[in-house]
């Protein structure tokens, strides 16, 4: 997913300049088509980005583009052999171009949109006061026009709004601060009580706003610009048998010792460390972090520049002394906008936005629903939920192939819709069916059906998405295509790989050396137990003795060079050592060893065995050489180089 992010964020960046940039840089063979933007667009994605990428040498230019015009030349190698009609491609392609589509369309119809708001608002602090009036026992009705009768006494004057928080809100911090919640800005508030205090005007209350914790009204005190964010750090004081202050005048002296000593100069972190009676924060000079404070302590915040700290003041908590250790002014929206965008996509309005952003899709593709179908579907449901595997393999043909909706003029049958639910197991959590569960994964599978649309239209309404949807075709059958010819070729060929082994023997100079077999173990017993029961094993017998007793042995199949054999195994060089063997068991504690000696191999060259892994990669490479020969002759390059003189200017 970081990948796909950080395609979405290149292919933004590019959009400006792509359509500028379509003139033909390279044509290799007869017909394919490099332009500037495809290899510019490339090439900042590989180096760090347009401005990074701008400062480079023509010679950088040149050798990326002899290795980008390789990349397209085994590109074309697979269009030609048809790769991309095959099966495999065809769901890997489609399914990475879904993972793709749709945190593009998001971020283009959803986020951005989301993200100008947030940051609109944050620029400005609000001070509001409210009512809560919880729901009981589902009954929102009850709730809702308790508060519109509190609503419409405040505003005929016959109790004020602070009055009516202390004596009727639900909320437990009420009845000492009569509603105030004191000043905030985006995203200090859960989302629906955020957009009810941006939407109503200073001096004015609400409408009833429900969020989780029931239905709120809202009292718009005053609206200001921004403080800016600020880091806090305090001093507390507090009393108790178990404080240095047993009530709260001596507390209050302590307080006030401590502010006296402040303005002599005394440092701030060797008085918290000696007087503060915060645990969480005492051992970090009482820093607070950046949080929001209750809104007595964000009040007196909001007031203080950096490095300066208030008078003592007193709270439920006990008596305070607060600092501000850092003001951080609100930034431009591109400054801002990467911290914004990682909280909105962790806030419940995004998830309400993206919601609402696909329902407004399937009104505007004339979404249709078969109600009867429906209704029938969700009888016969009934008593073969959460079974939809059986569901779609009992109910009648006739009912599997009736059309539950229409999207777009397209069809989608009831088959379609079951086989969705039944592959996305997410949606069966719950035990039992209920209309709200039906109606939800119908809802979600709709929007699959819109994304599929949206997929189909993305480069028409946003032609830079093309540049993301052709990287990703190109990147899957680059692969594919490069798995046939060297990588898997180059593992399966074992009559070219033995081959490639003969021409290159000298190139694998040896001395005297062991094969053996090394075994770990963290007791002995296992290990005596082992050359009991195999006193002539195999590779394969110790591994299957080790899955079957369950010993979590390590086995480690080795050469051991004779200048580089620790003491144990030198004895085994002698030839007058009947081989194979076992050595002794060696070790202690939790680590212990032994190993069967299977053969002495004598100065020379190594065999194709030791050489395996190393070989595989040199034919890898000697495959890649040969392949790119081929396709070099098969497909010339030309280079346009008044184009080329032109790149990233």
């Amino acid at each position: 997913m970081r990948y796909i992010l950080a395609a979405l964020l290149t292919a933004t960046m590019w959009a400006q300049e792509w359509n500028k940039r379509q003139t033909e840089l390279a044509r290799i063979g007869k017909n394919i088509k490099v332009s500037q933007a495809e290899f510019e667009y490339a090439y900042a994605k590989a180096h760090g980005g347009w401005n990074q990428a701008k400062s480079h040498t023509p010679e950088q230019y040149r050798s990326y583009l002899e290795a980008y015009l390789n990349f397209r030349r085994k590109v074309a190698d697979a269009q030609a052999r048809k790769l991309d009609t095959v099966r495999s491609f065809r769901e890997e392609y489609e399914g990475y171009l879904r993972q793709l589509a749709k945190p593009y369309l998001l971020e283009k119809e959803v986020l951005d949109t989301l993200l100008r708001q947030i940051y609109a608002r944050m620029k400005e602090e609000i001070r509001a006061s409210h009512i809560l009036i919880t729901i009981r026992d589902e009954d929102t009705a009850t709730a809702y026009k308790r508060l519109l009768s509190l609503r419409d006494s405040i505003l005929k004057g016959q109790i004020s709004f602070s009055e009516a928080a202390r004596l009727y809100s639900e909320d437990p911090s009420a009845a000492q601060n009569k509603g105030d919640l004191g000043y905030f800005s985006a995203f200090d508030m859960v989302a629906p009580f955020e957009d009810a205090a941006y939407a109503t005007a200073v001096g004015s209350i609400s409408m009833p706003v429900r969020t989780r914790f029931g239905y709120h009204l809202v009292y718009v005190q005053e609206r200001t610009p921004h403080a800016g964010q600020r880091k806090a750090a305090h001093i507390l004081v507090r009393w108790g048998p178990t404080y240095a202050a047993k009530d709260s005048i001596e507390a209050e002296r302590r307080i006030r010792e401590v502010y006296a000593r402040l303005q002599k100069g005394e440092k701030w972190e060797d008085l918290v460390r000696d007087f503060s009676d915060d645990p969480m924060s005492a051992s970090r000079g009482g820093e607070l972090g950046w949080m929001r404070l209750f809104p007595q302590m964000e009040a007196i915040k909001r007031t203080l520049p950096a490095g300066a700290y208030s008078e003592p003041f007193r709270t439920r908590f006990g008596w305070h002394i607060l600092k501000v250790v850092e003001v951080k002014p609100i930034g431009s929206f591109e400054e801002m906008r990467s911290e914004l965008k990682s909280r909105l996509q962790r806030d419940e309005r995004y998830k309400a936005a993206e919601r609402a952003y696909f329902d407004r899709r399937l009104s505007a593709y004339k979404y249709t629903e078969n109600k009867s179908v429906r209704q029938s579907l969700y009888n016969a449901l009934d008593s073969l939920y959460p079974d939809l595997d059986k569901a779609l393999s009992s109910l009648p043909a006739a009912m599997l192939n009736s059309v539950l909706f229409t999207l777009n003029k397209q069809k989608h049958t009831v088959r379609a819709f079951l086989s969705f639910w039944a592959n996305n197991r997410g949606y069966q959590i719950a035990r039992k069916l209920s209309p709200e569960v039906f109606d939800e994964v119908l809802r979600s599978f709709a929007h699959e059906k819109v994304l599929d649309i949206e997929i189909q239209n993305l480069p028409k309404r946003y032609p830079e998405f093309e540049l993301l949807r052709r990287e990703y075709y190109y990147g899957v059958l680059f692969f594919n295509i490069s798995e046939q010819e060297v990588w898997r070729k180059a593992v399966e060929d074992t009559a070219g790989l033995r081959a490639y082994y003969e021409a290159q023997r000298t190139n694998f100079p040896a001395g005297e050396r062991l094969e053996l077999i090394e075994i770990v173990s963290t007791d002995s017993v296992s290990l005596t137990e082992l050359l009991r029961r195999l006193p002539n094993p195999s590779l394969a017998s110790i591994d299957s003795l080790n899955r079957a007793g369950r010993y979590g042995w390590r086995i480690l199949p080795q050469f051991v060079a004779k200048d580089k054999a620790e003491a144990t195994y030198m004895p085994y060089f002698n030839n007058g050592n009947s081989l194979p063997t076992w050595t002794p068991l060696r070790g202690s504690g939790r680590e212990w060893k032994i190993a069967y000696i299977l053969r002495q191999l004598p100065a020379g060259y190594k065999t194709f065995e030791e050489v395996r892994v190393e070989l595989v990669q040199k034919y890898q490479d000697e495959l890649e050489k040969r392949w790119v020969a081929r396709l070099q002759q098969s497909y010339p390059a030309q280079i346009n180089e008044k184009v080329f003189a032109r790149l990233f200017k």
